[in-house]
């Protein structure tokens, strides 16, 4: 199996304290030359110097790239250098595992930037177990395998032949190697099925595939049918991947000369950003009749709420409001009238011998005309008010800052029009009907709620009928003195 040099097995053990110092991995990288070499020319490269001054030292070369970067340097060197004879193509292996790791670093950035020094060993490591495959079981294993460019089918044939795939030998690799955890757990993670939800994972599963597409035969093609299948993920940014790949054209031939690998070919930027224009206009226009549906689930929510509102709130019979509605918005009114001390009155209004009607003419005639007279009222009440059948009969009016005079020229209009006016036909002949009207003004007495307001205008209707019927009477508070 494959084993690291001893200043990188060093490496790794001092990433695994507790208490890490820059100090301590300057000084193991200080004792090979190599590994010096590398590490310096890493902090020095175009993504990490940023235009500063270079640095010429250990210490000063892990200040600056950081430790997971650091250990990621330490960790290429169990990538074994390309060359003639082997059975794998470690040339194409090497570029693919550089393209993917500086892939990943590049979308974890966008997507997770806290994670991406570490996405980047892990995407750097992810193949490693293909190595140990080929150490293992040699011209066999690459016999079984098909082309390295299909690397999802790779698998498939790994796990039929050996029960698991390269990327769990490549954890348990790591693993045995004392690489933290995340690392190892990553490996594993980045041969899965692209998918929202988890970022981390996200990042190192596209960079494999983007690895894929930049090495294949026919790299335009594989790209184009890479960004269909990247148009259902709802967390990926199209413009975003875009600016990833441009950021990667740009890289990829330092960290060639840095990794000692000859560099990737280049890409036709220009096909891919047509491509990625176009996939562009597809989301848009499906998210456009995605949201243009949403609207219209909303829409038939909103109504279906409003209907059901309305059927809570009405009478079934005339359409007016139902009494327990009457009652909550009266309760409403009584209370803020009596803290802004403004005006309010209720009309409580009965139709009179309207158990006559229905014996004579039966119910259904009796609806019809309670339908025409609330038609009526609804028609002659403000906006301001709010008529309601308050039960059989029996129907009351809420009039906010409105005083008993002002009710009064109204219950009046009411008695003319049904004088004027029949409500139905009685066999061939207009029937007319007359009402007995009780008002109550908050100013006439002290009432202690809504009910006792009802009360009052119930009390001034009764008078009413017992006075004759068809009129108006108006609450007046008992004298307390007789």
């Amino acid at each position: 199996m494959p084993s690291l040099p001893a200043a990188a097995a060093r490496v790794i053990a001092i990433s695994r304290s507790s208490e890490l110092r820059l100090a301590d991995y300057a000084r193991i990288f200080e004792q090979d030359p190599a590994l010096t070499l590398r590490l310096l020319s890493m902090a020095n490269s175009a993504f990490y110097s940023r235009g500063g001054n270079p640095v010429s030292s250990s210490l000063d070369a892990v200040s600056r790239i950081g430790l997971d970067a650091t250990l990621a340097i330490a960790l290429s060197f169990g990538l074994p250098h390309p060359r003639t004879g082997g059975h794998l193509d470690h040339e194409y292996l090497c570029q693919r595992a550089i393209i993917a790791a500086s892939a990943t670093q590049e979308l974890a950035q966008h997507l997770c930037p806290d994670h991406a020094p570490q996405l980047f060993t892990t995407a750097l490591l992810q193949d490693i177990g293909m190595l140990a495959l080929e150490a293992l079981d040699g011209e066999a294993y690459v016999a079984s395998l098909p082309d390295l460019h299909q690397h999802q089918t790779l698998a498939e044939v790994e796990r039929q032949r050996y029960g698991c795939d390269h990327a769990l030998i490549g954890a348990w690799l790591a693993a045995s190697w004392g690489v933290p955890g995340p690392i190892a757990v990553g490996i594993i993670d980045s041969h899965g099925p692209l998918a929202d939800g988890n970022a981390r994972q996200l990042s190192l599963r596209l960079s494999c595939r983007i690895a894929d597409c930049w090495l294949a035969a026919d790299s335009a093609t594989a790209f184009s049918t890479l960004l269909r299948q990247l148009a259902s993920l709802a967390s990926l940014d199209i413009v975003m991947l875009m600016t990833v790949m441009q950021e990667l054209q740009h890289r990829l031939p330092s960290l060639a000369r840095l990794f000692e690998i000859t560099s990737p070919p280049a890409i036709d930027n220009a096909h891919l950003l047509a491509e990625a224009k176009e996939l562009l206009f597809e989301q848009n226009l499906r998210m456009t009749i995605r949201l243009a549906e949403q609207q219209r689930e909303l829409e038939a929510l909103h109504a279906s709420h409003v209907a059901l509102d309305e059927q809570h709130r009405t009478d079934h019979l005339t359409q007016l409001a139902n009494r327990p509605w009457l009652e909550r918005r009266l309760t409403q009114h009584f209370d803020c009238a009596r803290q802004a001390r403004q005006p309010l009155t209720v009309m409580f209004i009965d139709l009179d011998h309207f158990k006559r009607i229905n014996d004579r003419f039966g119910h259904r005639f009796g609806d019809e005309v309670l339908i025409h007279f609330a038609a009526t009222l609804n028609n002659m009440v403000r906006e301001s008010d709010i008529a309601g059948r308050y039960g059989g009969e029996e129907f009351l009016v809420i009039m906010p800052n409105t005083r008993r005079q002002q009710a009064g020229i109204l219950a009046n209009r009411i008695r003319e029009y049904l004088a004027s006016q029949p409500l139905a036909q009685a066999d061939g002949e207009p029937l007319h009907v007359t009402a007995s009207i009780g008002i109550a003004d908050l100013e006439d007495g002290e009432f202690e709620d809504a009910a006792a307001l009802v009360d009052a205008a119930d009390q001034a209707m009764y008078g009413v009928k017992h006075g004759g019927r068809d009129g108006v009477g108006h609450y007046e508070e008992p004298d307390s003195s007789s």
